[in-house]
């Protein structure tokens, strides 16, 4: 029984090109060092001395940045290549990061978290878009949740050491995340030498339709479920933090052990998960771990101790897992070829768009109850839940119908 369970958690890592396993390797070193957003809000309380209110507005600012380099990132990736994307808005990134720190007045802080969302989340889509191009159809749910593993492996170094930072000056932080991307964008550079097209084995992507993704109305629903999800989501980086300090009593080291359980949890089983359930329906899937995601912060007013904590992050975490690599996957397969960019910038958008609503909505509902954040979250777990069992039988009946149609052609 060990040995087929440890051959089944091999398979889950097979067949992957390698183009996957080098864009992994960056996201994990530059991962490593994440740590400025999940400290963000208690360093802009505790050092610059902002109000709650006020340091979620400058989430927020970071929010209304992302959505352009989403946007931008993912159509510059059509024109210029998701490899050349990612290799200058990292490098541009670094200065960025460092410059932060350096900042006591708001309107400072707030312009450079600008310009930093701008460029770094650019980076998302267009590895995305890259991963998408480099992979078949069958293979994308493995790739896109490799490529979270590598990042979440990052990641659970990234607030634990940024904790035990925290404790000593604030600064590190930054510095520590501007070396860690410095050194990515520099990987991303040595292996893929500005290469334009993505999978130099396969023809090059037939030039994107001009028609907007917005106009396919399965895809606008899909990004609705998806922002009010992500609403909640965020709010890991948000009032989330708060409400272990002010509920829970955890200090700044202990929070950062607690982000590195979700990191973990998904280092260890998110591949072999993600294998387990590859011929489930895709959407259903989604809308179950959205609907887990946010059922796991939705529990937070009904413990006060650190086991309960940790108990709520492990829901969280199985129904990221499940939800998160097939989001992309789902997207990937819903692009037309060629317009792989598009359709993940759209994405990211609403994932950026998601940045600004939720330090806005979770602070203002946090000034009026600390709890009133969570019982929130659970009423969208059950209508994102509903919300994606519909899309699902709507996306089920198109590709009947478009099956139909071949047919008689």
């Amino acid at each position: 029984m060990i040995r087929a369970a440890s051959q089944r958690y091999l398979d889950a890592y097979r067949g992957l090109p390698r183009d996957v396993w080098l864009l992994a390797l960056v996201l994990f070193v530059n991962r490593s060092g994440a740590m400025v957003l999940c400290f963000l809000t208690l360093y802009l309380t505790s050092q610059i001395e902002l109000t709650e209110v006020a340091a979620a507005r400058m989430l927020a600012i970071y929010g209304l940045g992302s959505v352009g380099g989403a946007y931008f990132g993912g159509r510059l990736s059509e024109v210029f290549g998701a490899f050349r994307v990612q290799t200058v808005c990292m490098f541009v990134a670094v200065p960025l990061l460092l410059l932060i720190p350096l900042w006591n007045s708001w309107p400072a802080i707030g312009f450079s978290l600008l310009l930093l969302a701008l460029f770094a989340e650019a980076v998302r889509p267009a590895n995305a878009t890259a991963i998408a191009r480099v992979t078949d159809p069958e293979l994308r749910p493995r790739a896109f949740a490799l490529q979270r593993l590598a990042a979440n492996l990052g990641f659970s170094f990234g607030p634990a050491i940024g904790g035990m930072l925290a404790k000593i000056d604030y600064t590190l932080l930054f510095v520590v995340d501007a070396l860690t991307t410095l050194l990515a964008a520099t990987i991303l550079l040595y292996f893929f030498r500005m290469r334009r097209v993505e999978n130099p084995d396969s023809p090059p992507p037939p030039a994107p339709s001009n028609e907007s993704p917005l106009k396919d109305r399965t895809f606008v629903a899909f990004l609705v479920l998806m922002f009010v999800t992500f609403v909640v989501f965020m709010q890991f980086l948000v009032t989330y933090p708060l409400y272990l300090r002010d509920h829970y009593g955890l200090e700044e080291n202990h929070i950062g052990l607690l982000f590195a359980v979700n990191t973990v949890i998904i280092v260890l089983f998110e591949m072999v998960l993600i294998d387990y359930v590859r011929r489930w329906p895709l959407v259903q899937t989604i809308g179950w771990g959205s609907f887990l995601a946010c059922v796991g912060f939705g529990m937070l007013p009904f413990g006060a101790t650190g086991a309960y904590a940790v108990l709520s992050m492990v829901v969280v975490t199985i129904g990221e897992m499940l939800a998160f690599p097939t989001t992309m996957a789902f997207v990937a397969q819903r692009a037309p070829h060629g317009s792989e960019g598009r359709y993940m910038g759209w994405y990211t958008v609403a994932h950026s768009v998601a940045w600004i609503a939720a330090p806005l909505v979770g602070a203002t509902l946090y000034g009026i109850s600390r709890e009133m954040v969570w019982y929130c979250g659970l009423a969208v777990a059950v209508a994102v839940l509903l919300g994606y069992q519909i899309l699902g039988v709507r996306s089920a009946r198109e590709i009947t119908v478009t099956a139909k149609f071949q047919q008689l052609r």
